[in-house]
């Protein structure tokens, strides 16, 4: 199941520098490992009054490949671990207790987000998981220091960018943009403060570095799906990129845009020797993230999605890009060794075989995954989309349905429920009974977890239901609405707070 970029910590990563634990987070550590307080937010936001340090708060999933990038990764880098002594540490997996609520208050929906807060609960801002790992000392250094939120900074960001100092342009560069939905839900307008940003930064290659990500946020789709650029967005695509990919660092600073957003930008200009070289210039790039062996696996594989996206917006993906693919799959599947490192690599190899034709291949490396997996479900998932790709709808349903019954964790339980039943309202949407029953297993998991309806438990049922209402009106399905309903309604009643916004979620707008 691709997660996509924007719902993962995709983000802006400090460039002004320049011009990555265990499978269980623990309550106390070595100096080898970071101190996390597991779950209790209030406990840890006590604690740092009575200390007077910040509190780092780490918001993830077992299930989540960038979650377990990060553990790979950024979590056992000694310079981050030892950073973290200057705060208060927590880890709020999504599926414990009170975490929706938790991801409800300090406006957390994607996996994974790291905030840091002031010991009264405000927040001073949300790190990239993209930040590279000798730079995020010292963003952590600085955020420890501030005493501003970021609700103030990007106010002031938005009205007088002449007044930001230093720290705070480290603060906006190293900021989680695409991962904060309280602030940024509307593209068009995050796409013109980093536009803004772009203009005002005081160094060339910051100014790219929003420009880019401004272009990423602000570029439109067409009729056809694809990216559509304005005749100004088509020249600032070659200012942005052009200087990038001459530069190691800046290819480094920006790989995740480069592997992610690029491609579609480039495909979207119009064809002239410019834009081959460009295209030539992106594939090198995508070379050399693969070759940093100081990036984490993930980051390395995913560097492919350059050359792929590249070819499919020309036709049929060649065999040489084909080899390439396999042998970079095949390297991935060896040295991937451990569980957190495979949960982090596997489905995006996978994608990639898919993507460039090796169906057969992608199918057989996700089959396999399900016996080493402890997390076999989001595999699964990832088997439906590709079953669906194919035209498969009996075997979409099937995968999903499994996925939905293997999942673990209440808030997983829920998403994984309303995965199954969005499959058949999609793909099957004249089996009534199926309608029902996968209907009435969303509404059995939100039963089991009174008091959850927040954050992306909310957010994801809210959505279900404007489908589930669809369906109804296109297949005559009233009386089965109006059955779900009361059931939802006494679901709904162990919901708190929350039981009358739970109530509305299948209601027409």
């Amino acid at each position: 199941m691709r997660i996509a970029a924007t719902a993962l910590a995709l983000a802006l990563v400090p460039v002004l520098a320049s011009c990555s634990q265990t499978d269980t987070p623990v309550a106390s550590a070595s100096a080898h490992e970071i101190a996390w307080r597991e779950g209790d937010v209030d406990d840890a936001l006590a604690e740092a009054k009575e200390s007077g340090k910040p509190v780092i708060l780490y918001w993830g999933a077992v299930w989540c490949p960038p979650c377990n990038q990060m553990k790979a990764t950024l979590f056992k880098d000694p310079d981050f671990i030892a950073e973290t002594q200057n705060f208060v540490p927590v880890y709020l997996d999504g599926d414990t207790k009170d975490a929706q609520r938790w991801g409800e208050r300090f406006g957390i929906s994607g996996y994974p987000t790291v905030i840091v807060l002031r010991p009264d609960g405000t927040e001073i801002t949300r790190i990239s998981s993209a930040t590279m790992a000798n730079e995020l000392p010292e963003l952590l250094q600085v955020a420890a220091g501030r005493t501003t939120s970021i609700e103030d900074l990007l106010a002031k960001a938005q009205t007088d960018t002449a007044s930001l100092g230093a720290d705070d342009w480290r603060i906006l560069a190293g900021f989680d943009w695409r991962n904060d939905p309280r602030h940024f839900a509307d593209d068009a307008k995050t796409g013109q403060l980093l536009g803004q940003l772009a203009a005002a930064a005081p160094e060339p290659a910051l100014q790219r570095r929003f420009g880019l990500l401004a272009l990423a946020v602000g570029a439109e789709e067409g009729d056809d799906g694809k990216v559509a650029l304005t005749a100004a967005q088509q020249a600032r695509v070659g200012e942005i990129l052009t200087p990038i990919l001459a530069s190691q660092s800046e290819i480094m600073a920006n790989r995740q845009e480069l592997t992610h957003d690029a491609p579609a930008l480039v495909s979207a200009l119009p064809k002239s020797p410019k834009r081959d070289e460009l295209s030539g210039k992106l594939i090198a790039a995508g070379d050399a993230i693969f070759a940093n062996e100081k990036l984490s696996l993930t980051e390395r594989v995913e560097a492919l999605n350059i050359d792929v996206d590249l070819a499919s917006a020309n036709g049929p993906i060649p065999a040489d890009l084909l080899a390439k693919v396999r042998e970079r799959a095949a390297w991935a599947d060896k040295t991937a060794t451990d569980k957190i490192s495979r949960q982090s690599v596997i489905d995006s190899t996978a994608y990639l075989l898919f993507d460039a034709g090796d169906r057969a291949g992608a199918k057989k490396l996700l089959t396999a995954e399900l016996e080493r997996s402890s997390q076999p479900y989001y595999y699964m998932s990832s088997l439906s989309d590709f079953a669906e790709k194919e035209g498969n709808k009996a075997a979409a349903v099937e995968w999903a349905r499994k996925a939905y019954e293997a999942a673990q964790g209440p808030a997983t339980r829920v998403q994984w429920a309303i995965l199954y039943s969005n499959a058949v309202l999609r793909l099957t949407p004249e089996d009534e009974a199926a309608v029902v029953k996968s209907g009435e297993a969303v509404i059995a998991e939100l039963s089991k977890s009174p008091d959850s309806y927040y954050q992306r438990t909310r957010v994801k049922l809210a959505a279900w239901g404007d489908k589930l209402r669809e369906w109804s009106e296109a297949h005559d399905g009233a009386d089965v609405l109006t059955q779900l309903r009361t059931k939802m309604a006494t679901a709904c009643a162990g919901q708190g707070a929350q039981a009358a916004a739970c109530n509305s979620w299948s209601k027409a707008a």
